[in-house]
């Protein structure tokens, strides 16, 4: 597996998000989907490119939609992240992966039943 670490620079407004996430990869019906249990995003294709590629779609629209809402930080604080810093630049922790995998049924059913790979970096996003 080649490294799945993703960064993406996302401009919205006056600010950007910029992220590195750990990414789960795994096979399932022929198709690699890369999941990203910290988001509850996944991206899928018959290649490792593809399924990049849908995840960075996927990932993209997430932070469009949540800027455009403004919900970014309360979807972030259901998905269980720590939020810290002031308003006007926070800083947002993700979930250790033990509590993802006890509070996320699908993460659990990857780590438990699936042969996956991960690639792990630290998640920070400024704006």
């Amino acid at each position: 597996m080649s490294n799945l670490q993703l960064t993406a620079d996302l401009g919205f407004g006056n600010g950007k998000y910029h992220v590195g996430l750990s990414l789960v990869e795994f096979e399932e019906d022929n198709v690699i989907i890369i999941y990203s249990p910290a988001l509850d995003l996944s991206g899928y294709g018959y290649t490792q490119a593809e399924a990049k590629q849908s995840f960075s779609e996927a990932l993209h629209e997430f932070f469009r939609y949540t800027n455009n809402k403004k919900t970014l930080e309360k979807v972030l604080k259901e998905l269980g992240w720590a939020i810290r810093g002031s308003k006007k630049k926070p800083k947002f922790d993700s979930p250790k992966d033990s509590d993802l995998v006890s509070l996320n049924p699908l993460y659990n059913d990857i780590v438990n039943n699936k042969s996956y790979k991960v690639s792990r970096e630290d998640v920070e996003f400024a704006y």
